[in-house]
């Protein structure tokens, strides 16, 4: 097909979309373009080339890159009018995978746009993030391309905190979620950077309700995908789709939609280029999505991140396994705990009912050829009463014959059987327990009979918190076989019985797959100790066998 829109970077972008062999694109970028056509054969939009082309030149001139076609496309898009002179797109939106440039465009546009290309006086641009890093990252960016340049350093007067360029009296700053910082600047641009992140509108209308007061007022949009549903996002994406589909040329919102649209295609590479049209031309941001993706066929939680911020496709169940069985079987490898004698460890207890399943451990860190491995040896309390409630999907007498396993008799169990198995381990082993974890209530019910029984035993808390925090770690273990529990049928059927829920701020939490025939108590307590880990040194202790205790 020919093209005429009257902007030769319009026209290439297009071609290029053409090329579906070559270069594949998302189908919402296609009816954008679509759009694009039909809003100047209905509506004689025009652009105005001299400041696209003056805008181009000196973003290349200035910064350290060649533009490439989907840049210049972009770049021309502010400077879009309609024949009376007024603004075409007064909102853009761009979402795009996670290494498209977002924060980059930005930089390279108010670069142009405070400048004399774009000739408007106080064109004041304002950076709005949730968080100060986000906000300053294209900040800091044209801050740093200023210093490295003698003409930029004598056209830009520039503090930590503000930008001018001189000539038009432009200012860019930056600001924060919190809305009450806003100092009153009147902008001609405001720049929401991730709004994946934000939960309300209260910012966003905050600074839009300063613009007007400027000529060729905008308001830019950037960000991937994100965990926050049902809030700001995914009423921009809902907009994005309506306005696209019914090829809404009364819109005035411009929808840079690039997305992969089929889950499973997500690992096709050809596909990829769909959410990141960048890809072709930066090889090491290539290798990057590649190095991810094989990450990704072996952690469930770095696919849905690889999915979701890459690939900007949100993958509605995030709840996954803790491991492949194929990782949870490679804990399976002979151990020796005579080999453990003296070293230092932490312990951890968990139960959900004192008349139900108990598991203990303690944990070891070891190197092993220079990689630092984690080593777990369990036990299982079980109330014999639970066992004729309940046909749980293991052979507990296997495991009972197997050393893994004491069943309790009665009803209860007695926090003495603990507290003993603990000092039979120091006893047999001479371990050195630094400490033993469990959680606020477990330990309300244990603290009397673990002191007077001469053992430590402190709180960690339980829940998407500190979940969150070892997720990566526990994750990236399986993976790379570094956790050994040795020949324990127990500890993988309990790892095995544990899912990861991810909630919609990205928080992640340990829960059971199914409540009542599968148990995670020995997991659980594997992940107290993880919690308490970093308390494992290398150190002595003295045990006293006639007070059964011992001292460190």
């Amino acid at each position: 097909m020919k093209y005429n829109t009257g902007c030769r970077y319009v026209d290439e972008w297009f071609y290029l979309c053409d090329d579906e062999e070559n270069f594949p694109t998302s189908s919402w970028v296609k009816l954008q373009n679509k759009l694009i056509l039909k809003k100047i054969k209905e509506q004689n939009i025009y652009f105005d080339n001299k400041k696209i082309e003056k805008v181009i030149k000196i973003i290349e001139k200035y910064r350290p890159y060649k533009l490439a076609p989907v840049q210049k496309f972009l770049h021309s898009i502010p400077y879009a009018y309609f024949p009376d002179g007024f603004k075409v797109w007064d909102e853009i939106f761009i979402y795009a995978g996670r290494g498209f440039g977002k924060n980059a465009f930005i930089t390279d546009y108010s670069l142009g746009a405070m400048s004399n290309a774009n000739n408007i006086k106080k064109y004041n641009i304002d950076i709005v993030a949730t968080s100060e890093e986000q906000a300053k990252r294209s900040f800091t960016d044209l801050y740093d391309t200023i210093d490295s340049d003698y003409k930029l350093k004598n056209a830009f007067y520039k503090t930590l905190e503000m930008i001018e360029f001189i000539d038009t009296n432009s200012i860019l700053k930056y600001y924060t979620s919190n809305a009450k910082t806003k100092d009153g600047l009147q902008p001609g641009c405001v720049v929401f950077d991730e709004i994946h992140a934000y939960e309300d509108y209260e910012n966003i209308k905050v600074f839009t309700s300063a613009l007007g007061k400027v000529r060729d007022a905008q308001t830019i949009y950037i960000t991937t995908d994100g965990y926050v549903r049902g809030c700001v996002l995914d009423d921009f994406k809902e907009e994005a789709k309506q306005t696209l589909l019914e090829q809404d040329i009364e819109s005035n919102m411009f929808c840079f939609f690039a997305c992969i649209e089929d889950y499973e295609k997500w690992d096709d590479e050809k596909e990829w280029i769909k959410a990141n049209p960048m890809l072709p031309y930066l090889p090491v941001l290539r290798n990057e999505y590649r190095r991810n993706y094989k990450k990704a066929l072996k952690r469930p939680q770095i696919k849905i991140e690889f999915i979701t911020k890459r690939l900007n496709f949100v993958i509605d169940d995030v709840t996954t396994a803790v491991a492949d069985w194929e990782d949870i079987l490679a804990t399976n490898k002979p151990v020796n705990w005579e080999d453990f004698k003296h070293l230092s460890c932490v312990g951890a207890i968990d139960y959900a009912s004192v008349r139900d399943f108990i598991g203990v451990g303690l944990l070891f860190k070891k190197k092993v050829g220079g990689v630092e491995k984690y080593y777990f040896k369990h036990h299982t309390f079980i109330v014999a009463e639970s066992l004729k409630l309940t046909n749980f999907k293991i052979d507990i007498d296997v495991a009972v014959k197997s050393g893994l396993v004491t069943i309790i008799p009665g009803k209860t169990m007695n926090p003495e059987y603990l507290s003993q198995w603990f000092l039979f381990q120091v006893k047999k082993y001479g371990f050195n327990i630094e400490d033993i974890a469990c959680d606020d209530y477990r330990k309300s019910l244990l603290a009397s009979e673990f002191e007077s029984a001469g053992l430590p035993l402190t709180s960690v808390r339980s829940g998407p918190i500190s979940h969150g925090k070892i997720a990566p770690m526990i994750e990236k273990l399986f993976a790379d076989h570094n956790i050994v529990f040795g020949d324990d049928m127990m500890m993988r059927w309990y790892t095995n019985n544990v899912k990861v829920e991810t909630d919609g701020k990205g928080n992640k939490t340990y829960k059971k797959i199914e409540p009542e025939k599968r148990k995670t108590d020995g997991f659980m307590a594997f992940i107290h100790a993880i919690l308490i880990s970093e308390k494992i040194v290398e150190n002595s202790f003295v045990y006293n066998s006639s007070l059964s205790s011992y001292s460190y």
